[in-house]
């Protein structure tokens, strides 16, 4: 065990060395802008903008390391999957205390017809459809809360139910993130645990990752959360964590060697550092008695345990992203991601079949509406008492510290169960 171990360890250490000198040589090479330079590029949109009623907002990569927010008219109309010339003034702007955003203002726009990407043309359709079939056939906040779970669409959501999922902890669900995809996976493996041999259990999972992707259009943090998931579970189907660990550095690493603006990217680091809160920190925590009794005795103890490994894994980055957390997350999570799976599965079916048959759709997705209102009702209730902590300006020697007593506290435990 001690001799895997080692090897394990001076794998990761050749992975870095590599990974630093492909850093090195990407970010070298990449053009530098300037507060007032005029541009020119070609983009798709991979999200859809964000309507303010007389304008559009969007984000775009004017080149693999360089992020522009961009506004236009609403007239425009534009749209997940379109590809866009754009060409406009770039204009440096401090938000915060210490970040800078570049933005451009009402560039020219023109839009590529006939170059839709064939998956995105698909995605796009089967989201039209669904929010048609949604709005149809639920109440809107109900049809809205749906939406984001399974599609990550948040646009028709009522602003007072979002603040609530704010507050609570939970909006994470309706990101269609990294995390999201993780937890799910996470989730589904518990479920299908209990009545599946392992093994099948595992692909089942599999397929409920798959699933999940395409049915939330296959936007890139959920399609390099859902591949990390996929390596990390067919790596456990051999049957030993180590190679669950394999999977999931091996999978970070490709993906970084090819794309190293990734390592900036919040969804790549949310699915990864919560894949490795389930790989490594879930378990030390099962095999506590307390814990384990929790979770066989407690209808919600999965679900804490759960949101507990992905939280604490994540933490820093979730606060230093989003300058804020909720005290009541972990009891909130606890208490509605046991019916995250089964919304996913009741919404994607429902898409499916009311694409052939309208009217069956319908049928379907009613049987969504008690987890729905549940869910709801539990938010509403936390947004109401609030208990939000705001966290600003988390300097990286923290978060560095943070990860570093992690790390050791894990390595600690690990060794004090095998004593």
């Amino acid at each position: 065990m001690k001799t895997s171990n080692f090897k394990f360890q001076i794998i990761i250490f050749i992975l870095l060395i590599i990974l630093a000198f492909r850093f090195f040589l990407f970010y070298r090479n990449q053009p530098q802008y300037q507060d007032g330079q005029r541009v020119s590029f070609k983009t798709t949109l991979l999200k859809e903008p964000q309507n303010f009623g007389r304008y559009q907002r969007f984000t775009a990569n004017i080149n693999p390391s360089q992020e522009v927010f961009i506004t236009v008219p609403a007239f425009s109309q534009l749209h997940y999957g379109d590809t866009l010339n754009i060409t406009g003034t770039l204009k440096e702007r401090v938000i915060g205390k210490n970040k800078t955003i570049i933005t451009m203002s009402y560039p020219k726009i023109e839009k590529i017809e006939g170059n839709k990407n064939f998956l995105l043309s698909i995605s796009s359709f089967i989201r039209q459809k669904a929010t048609l079939l949604f709005e149809k056939s639920l109440p809107p906040t109900s049809a809205s809360l749906l939406l984001g779970i399974v599609f990550g669409i948040k646009e028709t959501m009522p602003k007072d139910f979002t603040e609530s999922l704010r507050i609570s902890g939970v909006f994470h669900v309706v990101a269609a993130s990294g995390m999201n995809v993780t937890l799910v996976g996470g989730f589904l493996s518990s479920v299908f645990g209990f009545f599946l041999k392992r093994q099948i259990a595992i692909i089942a999972s599999i397929a409920g990752i798959g699933l999940y992707a395409v049915m939330a259009g296959l936007d890139p943090p959920i399609v390099r959360a859902s591949i990390m998931g996929i390596v990390v579970f067919t790596a456990q189907l051999i049957g030993r964590q180590t190679l669950g660990a394999y999977g999931l550095f091996l999978s970070g690493f490709v993906m970084l060697f090819f794309s190293p603006n990734l390592i900036f990217d919040i969804g790549f680091q949310l699915s990864f550092l919560a894949t490795f809160g389930l790989l490594f920190i879930r378990p030390v925590l099962e095999h506590r008695g307390k814990v384990k009794k929790f979770i066989e005795k407690s209808i919600i103890g999965e679900g804490v345990v759960t949101t507990i490994a992905a939280q604490t894994a994540t933490l820093p980055i979730l606060v230093g992203n989003f300058g804020t957390y909720s005290l009541w997350s972990i009891v909130v999570n606890g208490l509605v991601l046991w019916t995250i799976p089964a919304l996913m599965i009741i919404g994607s079916v429902a898409v499916l079949f009311g694409m052939i048959l309208p009217e069956s759709g319908q049928l379907i997705s009613y049987a969504a509406l008690p987890f729905l209102l549940y869910f709801e009702k539990i938010i509403m209730f936390f947004g109401k008492i609030g208990g939000v902590v705001a966290l600003e300006d988390i300097p990286w020697q923290f978060i560095v510290g943070y990860y570093c007593i992690l790390l050791a506290f894990i390595f600690a435990l690990k060794r004090r169960s095998k004593a």
